[in-house]
């Protein structure tokens, strides 16, 4: 036979148990005293016992009333958490977030994003997965980060896209180099020198091998450093050992005294970045409130692109500028 128990009869007998007093409980359901020993009486007449007895010196539980009591007590106070969790979770009061970051949105949005972040919700956690954008979209698809601040370069009707800003590609050299004195540069320009390139599964290495399908031969000789960090492309830079490609974005964020940053002219030598997060799971509320932070910040990047290096950061001393054109 169905039992149907709801739950204000069940928290008006642990008020009643809790403060021995029928009028007392009715105050803290916030309800009067006949409609409190209402709940009671229909409470009694579910379990089709007396759970009180009742005199005119107050309450006291019945055997069956402290039978009751004892399997009640617990999982009701076990309901209340999970409601006051929940509505925790709603509220961002609390909660965690495991993202993925591309290495050059981890050096600009990242940092103000997660500082305003935690001026609304100082109890969040957040943790920060950077990798490759490749490596970014397989940890989004099989769960191992909830969303990724990447590029979408192909189309994947599994995964929803939120553009944030637009980035373009640079290649970075000696202020004294050859390819200093030329107006505009493509990818088949540099293509011609020895390339400093970030490893294959980074957006920038897979936007160069497409844009040079054409010319297998000089895909092939290309690269002859293959680098992780685009610190490390910057020094192999400075020691003479060729140039490298890398996104503007991040260009603030980097020491190029010294050497000279152009972008590049191709329309392929661009992406958009933007929230990525599989179609099929919906975003945490914590997640929710970090990705309104990201958009804010990147808004104001694209409207200034050394703006998002700049949030929160008071400027260097005797620091001097990066040349792009």
């Amino acid at each position: 036979m169905a039992i149907s128990i709801k739950y204000r009869p069940l928290k008006a007998f642990l008020l009643a148990v809790q403060t021995g007093s029928f009028t007392h409980a009715a105050d803290r359901l916030g309800v009067t005293q006949p409609s409190f020993t209402a709940l009671i009486r229909d409470l009694e007449e579910i379990l089709g016992v007396r759970l009180f007895d009742r005199n005119t010196r107050g309450i006291a539980l019945t055997a069956a009333g402290r039978d009751f009591l004892a399997r009640v007590d617990r999982p009701i106070a076990d309901l209340e958490e999970a409601y006051r969790s929940i509505l925790d979770l709603a509220a961002v009061r609390r909660g965690s977030v495991v993202v993925g970051s591309l290495p050059s949105t981890s050096l600009t949005l990242v940092p103000p994003a997660l500082r305003m972040l935690r001026a609304a919700h100082p109890t969040l956690r957040i943790r920060v997965v950077e990798a490759h954008n490749d490596d970014l979209v397989t940890m989004v698809r099989t769960n191992q980060i909830e969303f990724a601040i990447a590029a979408m370069l192909a189309p994947a009707p599994d995964l929803t896209f939120r553009p944030l800003l637009e980035d373009a590609f640079a290649a970075v050299f000696p202020a004294g180099h050859e390819l200093a004195a030329r107006p505009r540069l493509h990818w088949r320009d540099i293509a011609a020198h020895d390339l400093i390139l970030l490893s294959r599964g980074s957006s920038v290495r897979e936007l160069y091998d497409d844009a040079m399908q054409d010319r297998p031969e000089t895909t092939a000789a290309a690269s002859r450093y293959d680098v992780t960090h685009m610190t490390t492309a910057i020094r192999l830079v400075r020691q003479g050992l060729g140039i490298t490609v890398l996104p503007s974005l991040a260009l603030p964020e980097l020491d190029l005294n010294g050497l000279v940053a152009c972008r590049l002219a191709d329309a392929s030598a661009r992406r958009t970045i933007g929230v990525l997060h599989r179609r099929d799971r919906s975003l945490s509320a914590a997640a929710d409130a970090f990705t309104t932070q990201l958009a804010a910040v990147a808004a104001t990047a694209s409207s200034d692109p050394a703006a998002a290096a700049r949030a929160g950061r008071k400027p260097q001393p005797g620091k001097r500028s990066t040349r792009v054109r």
